[in-house]
């Protein structure tokens, strides 16, 4: 129940915080704050009630760990949002994070947690650090749209209502390069501890290699070529677009990672 009215918040959250970034109206994002705040609170408390009812961590089926990377996703956009004073930033992050709410209401039910014999804690830090970086590229992937739109709007002659509600192309790409640097550690290890907890190919596993290789070219670009702008905001988006389709493999393919 409060998972639902988690989800309900969220997709208030979502209606409110698109509707202010077209109308310029400041009680919009006052709104849109508030309800993004309850259903983190909401999903808190549900996350919470889940590990005491199950007597263990709320991450240990694949759906479960969609959620908590959800919350963590929801967490570092309020934090963003105020740190980069980006508040348009809710209006691009929180359809990703009901699309991915919804995705695990819908999961498969014979999609059962892992069993207990392989509860470590290395298995704890490696689910831990994958969820961290997924929440961290929901933000990278919210930069480069935001980007893209920005950049968009000043080449227009009579710029959109877009334009007034998105900071410079500066802001916005010094907010993917940090969501970036801040995801790609966790995933590395993230990935290293999986590969060696499962011993044995892992689809799951070297489907999110694909993702990895994504980040680490687009870090290499920036470092050595000095990538910057357009070039790493299409990259943040591929490497995003990656990770979704490794999660949506995750509600299908048997094995730890999904049923």
């Amino acid at each position: 129940m409060l998972f639902t009215l988690a989800l309900i918040a969220y997709v208030l959250a979502t209606g409110l915080a698109l509707t202010y970034l077209i109308q310029r109206e400041e009680g919009l994002y006052r709104l849109a704050t508030a309800a993004t705040m309850a259903g983190w609170v909401l999903q808190t408390i549900a996350l919470v009630a889940r590990t005491v009812e199950a007597g263990r961590p709320p991450f240990w089926s694949f759906p479960e760990a969609v959620s908590v990377s959800v919350w963590a996703a929801v967490l570092l956009e309020l934090w963003a949002e105020r740190q980069y004073r980006i508040k348009a930033l809710g209006a691009f992050v929180l359809p990703v994070v009901v699309v991915l709410s919804i995705s695990k209401t819908v999961a498969r039910p014979d999609i059962e947690a892992i069993a207990p014999a392989l509860h470590n804690v290395w298995i704890t830090v490696h689910v831990v650090l994958a969820l961290l970086g997924i929440a961290a590229f929901v933000l990278n992937f919210a930069g480069g749209i935001m980007y893209l739109l920005q950049e968009r709007q000043l080449k227009a002659r009579r710029p959109g209502a877009f334009y007034y509600r998105l900071p410079s192309l500066e802001a916005l790409d010094r907010l993917t390069f940090r969501a970036l640097t801040l995801g790609f550690p966790f995933l590395t290890v993230g990935l290293i501890i999986g590969a060696l907890w499962a011993g044995r190919f892992d689809p799951l596993i070297a489907s999110s290699a694909v993702a990895w290789v994504i980040y680490a070219f687009t870090l290499a670009g920036r470092a050595v070529a000095g990538w910057r702008g357009r070039r790493a905001a299409y990259f943040a988006i591929l490497g995003f677009a990656a990770l979704v389709l490794t999660l949506g493999a995750g509600f299908l393919m048997p094995g730890p990672h999904g049923s």
